[in-house]
């Protein structure tokens, strides 16, 4: 910000607090005539998806704080979609990628990041495989971070199933790297915007993907509330091979979120039939529990110190509550992300 012709920015205190108030710190920004005092908060992993509520808790923050006080978010890795959403709501925000907004009576300042302005006018194009492609990289970076260039091609293809060819591949690291989603190293690839490339294929996920995976939508014959068939969904998890996701899987990562449906992931050639009727289930589209085909050949379990055995990645899980709008599935959804993917897009 000092950068910034006459403009002198200092920290006042870490942490700041007063009788109503408890902040991670005090920014005074000085022009030459005029000063503004700034109770900042510290936030990360801000996505698209939980802007509103990012809102309301400044909104809260600045009922709290004297007249010449105002609530300043400090983050990182502001994708050009949230810059957008955070200007529109009037939120002032500064990040260490150079995005700031200012808008007090004492100082008014927007700088945006060059690089993703320019790349607002380029786009991926989605599609079912390059939405795979795209989600193996997010599950683990490493994959296309050593080995050379086609080491990281042949560990996709080694993961993705039939209809995905190393051609697929190739080009979809190549367009990311084209949209400075990802950039070329001496080892292979590495991320550059990990939030940024989360929310895009989120998007995918929600338009495209979710709908090609979906196998059928059931309900459970009986009158039975959902909470008295959990036991039977997780029990039968082994017994059949197929891994909790949804609802379900948000509440056993999360004990927050009482669940009213499931989704459960089984590979592709898998003869369900079985399954449906020891669970006991009828097709109904308007249905609580869903059939989906998994992502890859593999085992897709993202076994986290041994906690969500029988469950599907956290990405996943995520990717399904964040598509819905519900308010309390976006909480549940944040608390995902920062017990284990928040760790995944830091790196």
């Amino acid at each position: 910000m000092e950068s910034l012709p006459n403009i002198k920015a200092t920290i006042q205190g870490e942490p700041y607090f007063s009788s109503e108030v408890l902040a991670d710190g005090e920014l005074i920004i000085s022009t030459s005539n005029k000063t503004a005092n700034y109770i900042c908060e510290i936030k990360t992993g801000i996505t698209n998806d939980i802007v509103e509520q990012v809102a309301e808790y400044f909104a809260n923050l600045a009922k709290r704080l004297n007249d010449k006080q105002r609530p300043l978010l400090v983050t990182r890795n502001l994708s050009s979609l949230v810059v957008d959403q955070l200007i529109e709501r009037n939120i002032e925000f500064i990040d260490i990628d150079g995005n700031i907004y200012l808008n007090s009576p004492e100082i008014y300042i927007v700088v945006r990041n060059q690089t993703s302005k320019e790349n607002t006018n380029k786009s991926l194009e989605i599609t079912v495989p390059v939405l795979q492609v795209i989600y193996f990289i997010l599950k683990d970076p490493s994959i296309i971070a050593s080995d050379g260039i086609n080491g990281s091609y042949e560990k996709i293809d080694c993961l993705l199933g039939s209809g995905i060819t190393p051609k697929t591949v190739k080009n979809t690291l190549e367009k990311l790297q084209e949209l400075d989603y990802i950039k070329r190293t001496s080892e292979g690839y590495k991320i550059i915007d990990y939030i940024k490339l989360l929310e895009r294929w989120e998007l995918g996920y929600a338009e495209r993907l979710r709908s090609k995976l979906l196998i059928g939508t059931f309900r459970y014959i009986g009158k039975q509330n959902f909470w008295e068939i959990e036991n039977k969904l997780k029990l039968y998890a082994q017994k059949y091979g197929y891994l909790i996701g949804g609802e379900l899987a948000a509440s056993i990562m999360t004990q927050y979120l009482r669940p009213v449906g499931a989704t459960l992931h089984i590979h592709k050639d898998h003869y369900y039939f079985p399954l449906v009727v020891d669970l006991r289930l009828k097709p109904d589209p308007d249905g609580n529990i869903e059939i989906h085909q998994r992502l890859d050949r593999q085992s897709d379990q993202h076994d986290h110190n041994g906690e969500l055995n029988n469950l599907i990645n956290p990405l996943l899980v995520h990717a399904e509550l964040v598509r819905t709008g519900d308010s309390r599935l976006k909480e549940t959804a944040q608390l995902i992300f920062d017990k284990y993917i928040a760790e995944l897009a830091q790196k």
